[in-house]
């Protein structure tokens, strides 16, 4: 007797059940999406509708992927253009480098050439200086 009652409240229900859907769907909310579809059946229905969304969630990846190609190309030329100003600048700051370097060996060179005149006229002078001292001193008759 339980089995009856099993295979009723299961086979008879289910049935009920898919036909009440059938008419809710055909007559309710996805009217226009499923015209003609009163005799599928449930499952078949739900697996069309399962394709469907594969269908659509694959179609969105491919869109997400090519707007994640294009941002990462971006992203790219954007570093490139970045790496590409700053090998500019610093090769402008090496030329800048270069250019003071050798403006800072040139006022060496003059530096030390001043320097070589300063102290051959200091030479010079002591040598007149003493000259003369050692004259002073001869005339004095104050020689050792």
């Amino acid at each position: 007797m339980q089995d009856l009652k099993d295979v009723t409240n299961n086979v008879h229900y289910e049935n009920y059940r898919s036909r009440k859907l059938a008419a809710v769907t055909y007559n309710g909310v996805d009217n226009n999406k499923n015209k003609g579809q009163l005799t599928k059946s449930p499952l078949a229905q739900m697996e069309e509708e399962r394709r469907e969304h594969v269908a659509k969630m694959k179609k969105m990846e491919m869109e997400m992927e090519q707007v994640f190609e294009m941002k990462v190309k971006e992203k790219v030329q954007k570093l490139k253009d970045s790496e590409a100003e700053l090998q500019r600048r610093h090769e402008q700051m090496k030329k800048n480098l270069e250019a003071q370097h050798k403006e800072l060996e040139e006022k060496r060179r003059q530096f030390e050439d001043e320097k070589a005149n300063w102290e051959a006229q200091q030479r010079i002078l002591e040598q007149q200086n003493s000259s003369r001292t050692l004259e002073k001193n001869k005339k004095k008759g104050k020689i050792f």
